[in-house]
Order: structure tokens, then C-alpha cells, then sequence
């Protein structure tokens, strides 16, 4: 692994680092300050409005970075995020209306304005990756973390009032979602010496015809993200079915170390795209493997890592970040960090297929994992509870790790094949 790659790599760690520990700090918050049910509807809420905006998301972020040939402009992939953003945005407060009486409205448009600004910073940190500038996206994504989680824990402290407090934490991504404009703006300009038409955007041609072009060509990617998150949000769904909102609240306090491992995973992931990418494109079969083959090392010791610290001392360490309630969890913390830990692994297999731009396979991949989890949880839920859930995700992600294995293996022979 070259020295660039390195730290490029542990840049885009300490981002996603920081901002996963924000958003794993906000769970600590709500757990310890404010009761079972907020922490449960803040659950419901995000399970609900994160797979609208990961459908609506195009996985323009990775498009940028692997988008070597220009095949749109910056301006296309900015109006396009602006128009299905906007539509996601309304799309999650309507499904939240509609379906789930016991997640309150304003906490519901609190976190779809939340998730519409963070998305739209996700593409100027994209274009800070493409054009090697990850200790700017780094400082962006470290700043709003420091700034967010601060505000939090002030709020936390002066007052009872958790959508306050939640409130506090949208505003600071909504300031750096501005910031990052700017901050974007003058980059292009100096880089490109290029002015960004931000009043293109609202041009038929930006507003609606590229992101409709887009959508046709690219929306298995959005397909695939959301079965991804399903994978998460599911159990959430049927823990609340059967068990109550507080229990799929403390359970999904408990995943969340899944999900924050696999934002470590997606950083060096993300760091790496630029590289195989190229590999691809030249076509060389054995480079790539090489690489996808060194960076499945790096999320397999992640993952063991975790298993072994849940072993020792899981119930410890979930009494000491949240409570005594959800200490009780710690078979399903194990659970649940052995199914991390074989995610981890595919996680960059999947990187991998992306710079071979099969999208496709990925989603059919996701969408039998996710329906694997979703009958698990309905057979063992009922009868095992949150440990139910648990094991599910561990039989999913089995399921997944060998087709993304055989699937890759296939591609990448076949490229070699036709590069020949």
C-alpha cells in the first residue's frame, strides 16, 4: 500500500471517525439523559427517513470519485442531488405521517432537514476526494463534528427538552452545509478556474432532465444502499412490533457499534476507490485483487477486534456509555459484532465491484441479504427477542460474504478476459 494511499486513508478514518462517534455520543445522550421512549422514537424516526434518503442519494458520491471519463458535469450531479433530496425529504415526513403515529412530526422534519444537508455535503467531500484534497474534507466533516456533539451535550445539560436538543444538532449541519458551499465554490474556482453556475441548477435541464438521465442509468445503485440499510433497520422495525418502541431503541443503541464500524471500513474503502478504479480500467485483474485482498485484512482485524472486546467486557462497557437496561444486551452486542465483523470483510469487495461498475450484482446481493434478515427476524424475534434479531444479522451476513466472494471472482475474470 503506497504512502499516499496511506493517508488518504487515515484522513478520511479521522472523518468518519469523528462523525460516527457524534452520532454514537447523540445515542449515549438520549440514553442517559432522556427516557427509553425518545431514545426509541429517535430510532424509528432515523430507521425510517435514512433508507428514503440512501434511495435518493444515486450514490452520486461514489460516482464523482470513480467518474474518471466526466460523463456529467459537477452542476449535473449537484442539481440532480438537489431535486431527489428534496423529493426524499417530503417522501420520509409523509411515510412518517402515514405509518407511524408514535414517532412525533417535528421530530420526524428534524432529522429529514438533518439528512437533506448532510447529503448535500457528501458531494463536496466527493470532489475534495477526486481532486486529492482529503485533508479539506477532513477538517469539514472533524469541525462540524466537534461543533455538533458540543452543542449537544450543552443542551443536554441546561435543559429537559430532548427535541431541543435534537434541534441543536440539525442546526450545525445546517450551518456547515452553507459553509461547505462556499468553501466549495472557491476551490473550483481556484482549481478549475471554473465558476459554479449555482443558477443552473434550477434549470430544466439541471433540475429535471440530468437527474431523470441519472436515475435511469444509475438507480440500481440507490437499490442496493437501501437494501443495505434495511439489513440495520429492519430488526428496529420488527423489535417495535413485537416488543415495544423502548426495546427497539435499546437494541439499536446496541447495532449501532455495527454501524459505526462499518463508517471506519467505508473510509479507507472511499480512500481506495480512486486506486481500483484505475485498476480496472487497465484492466489489470491481479493488481486488483491484490488490493481488495489487503484491505478484507484490514476489516477482518477490525471485526475480530470487536467480537473479542464484546466477549471481555461487553456488558461493562454498554453500562458505562448507556445504562443498566441496555448491559442486559451484551449476548446480543456479541451477536451482533460477529456479524460486523463478516461484513467488514465484503465491504470492500464491494468497493472493488464499484471500479468494475457492477452495480447490479451488488444489489441483488443486498436484496437477499435483506430479505434473509427480514425472515429471521420474523421466525426468531417473536421468540427470542432482541437476541433473535441479533443472530439473524449474523445468518444474513453469511449468506452475503459468499456471494459477494463468488460474484466478484467471476467479474474480475471476466474483465481480464475481455481486456485480453
Amino acid at each position: 500500500m503506497s504512502s499516499s494511499l496511506a493517508k488518504n486513508s487515515s484522513l478520511t478514518l479521522l472523518a468518519n471517525l469523528s462523525f460516527s462517534l457524534t452520532n454514537w455520543l447523540l445515542l449515549v445522550v438520549i440514553a442517559k439523559v432522556y427516557d427509553a421512549a425518545f431514545l426509541g422514537q429517535f430510532v424509528l424516526a432515523l430507521s425510517i427517513v435514512s433508507p428514503v434518503f440512501l434511495l435518493s442519494s444515486l450514490k452520486l458520491r461514489t460516482l464523482i470519485v470513480v467518474d474518471v471519463d466526466n460523463e456529467y458535469s459537477l452542476e449535473q450531479y449537484l442539481g440532480t442531488r438537489l431535486l431527489l433530496s428534496s423529493i426524499g425529504l417530503t417522501l420520509s415526513i409523509l411515510l412518517g405521517i402515514s405509518f407511524f403515529d408514535n414517532v412525533p412530526f417535528l421530530l420526524m422534519l428534524l432529522i429529514g432537514i438533518y439528512k437533506w444537508c448532510d447529503s448535500w455535503c457528501e458531494l463536496f467531500y466527493a470532489y475534495y476526494h477526486r481532486t486529492g484534497r482529503f485533508d479539506t474534507a477532513t477538517f469539514s466533516q472533524c469541525g462540524r463534528s466537534v461543533l455538533s456533539i458540543s452543542v449537544v451535550i450543552i443542551i443536554a445539560l441546561l435543559s429537559d427538552s430532548a427535541i431541543l436538543m435534537v434541534s441543536g444538532w440539525v442546526a450545525t449541519t445546517v450551518i456547515f452545509s452553507v459553509v461547505d458551499t462556499v468553501v466549495f465554490t472557491n476551490l473550483r474556482r481556484r482549481n478549475e478556474t471554473v465558476s459554479t453556475n449555482w443558477i443552473s441548477l434550477l434549470s430544466v435541464q439541471y433540475a429535471m432532465r440530468t437527474p431523470l438521465r441519472i436515475l435511469k442509468k444509475y438507480y440500481t445503485l440507490s437499490l442496493s444502499l437501501v437494501v443495505g440499510a434495511l439489513f440495520v433497520y429492519i430488526p428496529n422495525f420488527v423489535i417495535e412490533k413485537y416488543s415495544g418502541v423502548e426495546a427497539a431503541g435499546e437494541f439499536a443503541a446496541v447495532s449501532y457499534f455495527l454501524i459505526a464500524g462499518g463508517l471506519l471500513i467505508h473510509s479507507v474503502s472511499q480512500a481506495s476507490s480512486p486506486r481500483l478504479a484505475a485498476l480496472a480500467k487497465q484492466g489489470n485483474g491481479k493488481g486488483l485483487i491484490n488490493l481488495t485482498f489487503k484491505m478484507c485484512l484490514i476489516g477482518a482485524a477490525i471485526g475480530v477486534s470487536g467480537v473479542i472486546v464484546a466477549l471481555v467486557a461487553g456488558e461493562f462497557f454498554l453500562e458505562l456509555f448507556y445504562n443498566p437496561e441496555i448491559a442486559l444486551l451484551s449476548e446480543e452486542l456479541t451477536w451482533v459484532l460477529v456479524a460486523a465483523a463478516i461484513r467488514y470483510i465484503y465491504i470492500f469487495i464491494g468497493t472493488a465491484m464499484n471500479a468494475l461498475k457492477q452495480f447490479h450484482t451488488q444489489t441483488y446481493i443486498y436484496a437477499v441479504g435483506t430479505l434473509c434478515v427480514l425472515v429471521a427476524c420474523l421466525f426468531w424475534v417473536p421468540e427470542y427477542g432482541s437476541l433473535g434479531a441479533a443472530k439473524a444479522m449474523v445468518f444474513a451476513t453469511c449468506i452475503e460474504c459468499v456471494l459477494f466472494g463468488f460474484f466478484f471472482w467471476r467479474n474480475v475474470r471476466i474483465k481480464g478476459k475481455t481486456h485480453d
